[in-house]
């Protein structure tokens, strides 16, 4: 039997023993990312080859060794329910079952993710929901070796999300098999204030897409959220899957294509390090060709992708036991920090403007003042120097519309 601590208190979170999740899960999704053979990927679309041929790629383009372990599906897979109300994959995509898929997933060192959908019926796909079926899913999942859950909030009329997702959270914690349990709830009951006895992430807001508008409303509400809820080990708020460097390779979620500059995209990746998100970012990862009827594929992200995505000293200030980063002065987004482990500070210059703007930060206005410290670029991978009570030492850094500059701020002995 797995051991389950439900405590009330926003300082101890869930715990269940599912691997990856004292930390913000680091993954990706197939959310727009799959497609059939080598065609261009097709939203809310997943089968059998274009998921292991993804378990490969997801190796072969850095993710791994940068510390991503999370592969998960989105509202792709579901096909129905037998005679006995247990679902199963969708017959003509995964001939096999889904079973021998995760199996090769875990053989890839990764811990992989299902999605469903609280109500009747999902999302996207109109597929078969969980309402009415949590024990039988959540024992299927186990039977399967899923290891992450996601489930959303469609089709739901006359439900109440506080009483719904504990009801998920008690099954997969009876099935024999410790798995991680994101709600997807869009923060309409604010669960940051009870998900840490149910779940180890919960989305904060709506669906981000990558449009900076999108970008732009996820920070602000991020920074919302009251210091005391934002965040311990195994309890983390969601602010939805990033669509890093997506354009045309990617296919269009909710009638949207990401169209975001680089400069946003490093902001988009930025913010939700320093906010202690989940950073799983949607995006295909391979390049495929067909050859005399051969599917052939290899592992492929653009330049942009791995500039930003492959960034381990981004990745190292989202992966801390530490609550999440947020603004230092109420009502101010523009310098968020975020208190770390070792001591140092991470400090984002954020301009959400259409105009530069001269941004600085007094050493007294962090959590844990300090006099003395040096300053490293973690964009530009550059040392700056020793500053003296502030950073920088006169005046401000220049930060261009829509940017942000990321400094670690490590205080002197």
């Amino acid at each position: 039997m797995l051991s389950l601590l439900l405590l009330p208190s926003v300082a101890v979170a869930y715990d269940n023993g599912a691997p990856h999740s004292r930390l913000p899960t680091l993954g990706w999704s197939s959310w727009v990312a799959l497609g059939p053979g080598a065609e261009h990927p097709v939203f809310d679309f997943c089968d059998e080859f274009s998921v292991k041929s993804s378990a490969d790629a997801f190796i072969e383009v850095g993710l791994y060794d940068a510390g991503y372990r999370h592969f998960h599906l989105d509202d792709c897979w579901a096909g129905g329910r037998n005679s006995s109300g247990f679902l199963y994959a969708e017959k003509d995509h995964f001939p096999n079952g889904i079973k021998p898929v995760i199996d090769y997933v875990h053989s890839k060192g990764l811990t992989f993710g299902l999605y469903t959908c609280a109500g009747t019926f999902t999302c996207v796909g109109g597929r078969p929901g969980s309402k009415d079926h949590f024990p039988q899913d959540a024992a299927v999942f186990a039977e399967w070796g899923v290891d992450w859950v996601k489930m959303d909030w469609c089709n739901t009329k006359g439900m109440d999300p506080v009483e719904t997702y504990p009801q998920m959270s008690k099954a997969l914690n009876k099935s024999g098999r410790a798995i991680h349990f994101n709600m997807c709830e869009w923060g309409l009951e604010d669960p940051w204030k009870w998900g840490n006895a149910v779940a180890q992430s919960w989305r904060m807001g709506g669906d981000h897409t990558g449009i900076w508008s999108s970008t732009k409303d996820v920070i602000q509400n991020s920074a919302a959220i009251p210091a005391n809820y934002t965040g311990v080990p195994f309890g983390w708020n969601d602010m939805d899957m990033l669509e890093t460097g997506c354009y045309e390779q990617c296919a269009h979620a909710n009638g949207k294509q990401a169209n975001m500059t680089e400069t946003e995209y490093m902001t988009e990746f930025s913010m939700w390090a320093i906010s202690a998100s989940p950073l799983q970012f949607t995006s295909p990862i391979m390049n495929c060709t067909n050859s005399s009827g051969t599917v052939a594929c290899k592992g492929w992200i653009s330049d942009l992708q791995k500039k930003i995505l492959l960034n381990k000293e981004i990745i190292a200030i989202n992966q801390d036991v530490t609550p999440q980063g947020t603004p230092i002065k109420a009502g101010d987004l523009s310098v968020w920090a975020r208190n770390l482990s070792s001591g140092a500070v991470a400090v984002a210059f954020y301009n959400q403007d259409d105009g530069s703007r001269s941004l600085s930060v007094e050493f007294k206005d962090l959590g844990n003042p300090f006099a003395q410290a040096s300053a490293r670029d973690l964009w530009a991978h550059t040392d700056l120097g020793v500053f003296n009570g502030r950073y920088p030492q006169t005046g401000g850094i220049s930060v261009e519309p829509h940017a942000t500059h990321v400094v670690l701020l490590t205080p002197s002995k």
